[in-house]
């Protein structure tokens, strides 16, 4: 397959050209080209409220690409090692969503870690597919859900072989990555699909360095949330798929649900992005590796705290990790993660990315300086010299596997009532119960309120 020009930008260029026109605009968006909002213009800019406009023939419509829109979709799908990729505006929610309902049906079995992201969840509700929760292994001291484990994959394929998709979490909010080429190996034997879940692995496939990307795997479906690890906006994400999916029937089942007023800001952004990591990703996720590595060394000389990295590798729940994500264990100061979380946002000014029972995440990309990670490391000093305390009576972080009485769809449009938290043990949730971030549930449509659930939440 020949090699695109990775140079190229298709929508970035025409949005450069249309800005350099002097078009009257009497089509949407009603504020033309910021006239008409002035304090929208003071907020965001004249040139980003300026290239906020409508599909129009120079700039291709996002529902059926035949010129600007395609080239860049392609050359997204060259650039990640895909047949075909879609430039998704509505987040990796979309994305995710989009690779279940174009392989499962009504009443279709799809495998799946019980430890999902409520969008796959919300797919099941949508198509009436019935799950096949994994039980996910939790490590003992830090409490986080790992990865699936490849035995316990092949006795779900054995117990359910009509099966039609297998969905892959790859990898975890914490790092964590599964043996994904042997698990999509598995999957292929047995006639089913590997869908994966690359929320938070944009950059994998962009250095030898990282575990292994989705695509590199032979995955069928990946769910990239370009915003995340790969500099585009808040809401973009692309959609990669293999040879053995139907790109029109996938662009159908997206334009079921997204917007026909597609945003060129964060199209622009997926395709300006896509251009940076192409051309500099290697160099640039290289340097990202040795600020997290540092952190991870400064971290960890504090004492009390630690910040996980490769030796967590078992070759069963963890096959592989994601130095990139800086997750760091609190509770060996007396302090939660959430605590922590707290401290770092109110008395620090240091914002990071979420704080749970025993750990706390700092996401590091392609847009931090050392004098960043220097700031953290001191603040976690300081969290320490002024609010540690006995940590004895902290609950570790654990993991409940629920049990499955409905199907998501059939709960979540059963007739519902409302209870307290004490009264609802015993009856079947209709609803989400969960934290976010990271939006896993504790608790999704169709399962079984527990006693043991209602003390944990």
């Amino acid at each position: 397959m020949k090699k695109l020009d990775q140079n190229l930008a298709p929508i970035y260029e025409a949005l450069v050209k249309l800005r350099k026109k002097r078009i009257v605009p009497f089509d949407v968006p009603g504020h033309k080209r910021g006239r008409g909002n002035p304090e929208l213009v003071e907020l965001l800019g004249e040139k980003c409220v300026g290239i906020d406009v409508n599909s129009m023939k120079p700039l291709d419509n996002l529902g059926h690409p035949i010129s600007i829109i395609r080239d860049a979709e392609e050359l997204a799908a060259d650039a990640f090692g895909a047949a075909h990729a879609f430039l998704m505006i509505g987040g990796t929610t979309s994305s995710v969503q989009t690779m279940i309902l174009s392989t499962c049906k009504a009443g279709d079995k799809i495998i799946l870690p019980r430890n999902v992201h409520k969008s796959a969840i919300n797919a099941l509700v949508l198509c009436g597919a019935i799950p096949i929760y994994i039980e996910m292994s939790v490590d003992p001291k830090i409490g986080i859900a790992l990865g699936l484990e490849n035995e316990r994959v092949a006795q779900a394929i054995k117990e359910h072989p009509d099966a039609k998709a297998i969905l892959i979490n790859n990898p975890t909010y914490y790092g964590i990555c599964s043996d994904l080429k042997g698990l999509t190996e598995m999957a292929h034997e047995a006639g089913m699909l590997v869908l994966v879940d690359e929320a938070h692995g944009a950059h994998l496939h962009f250095t030898d360095k990282l575990p292994i990307s989705a695509m590199d795997a032979g995955a069928d479906m990946a769910a990239v949330s370009m915003h995340k690890s790969g500099g585009s906006l808040t809401q973009s994400s692309i959609l990669l798929i293999g040879e053995q999916m139907n790109p029109e029937y996938v662009r159908q089942i997206i334009n079921l649900t997204q917007s026909t007023s597609a945003s060129y800001l964060l199209m622009a952004s997926l395709d300006i992005s896509r251009r940076n990591l192409a051309l500099r990703g290697k160099e640039s996720f290289e340097k990202v590796i040795e600020l997290s590595e540092y952190a991870r060394r400064e971290i960890n000389a504090i004492g009390g705290y630690y910040a996980y990295s490769k030796e967590l590798i078992d070759g069963v729940s963890v096959c592989d990790f994601d130095v990139t994500k800086l997750s760091v264990y609190t509770q060996g100061i007396g302090l939660t993660g959430i605590e922590v979380y707290d401290l770092l946002r109110d008395e620090y000014d240091i914002q990071i990315e979420f704080g749970d029972i025993g750990n706390i995440l700092a996401y590091i990309s392609i847009g931090d300086r050392i004098q960043d990670i220097e700031r953290l490391v001191g603040a976690l000093a300081d969290i320490k010299r002024l609010y540690s305390r006995d940590g004895k009576d902290l609950i570790a972080g654990e993991y409940i596997q629920p049990e499955l009485v409905l199907s998501p769809q059939e709960a979540f449009y059963s007739e519902r009532r409302s209870f307290t938290l004490d009264e609802s043990v015993g009856h079947v949730c209709g609803e989400f119960v969960m934290c976010y971030p990271p939006g896993i549930p504790i608790l999704a449509p169709g399962e079984r309120i527990t006693r043991e659930i209602v003390d944990y939440i």
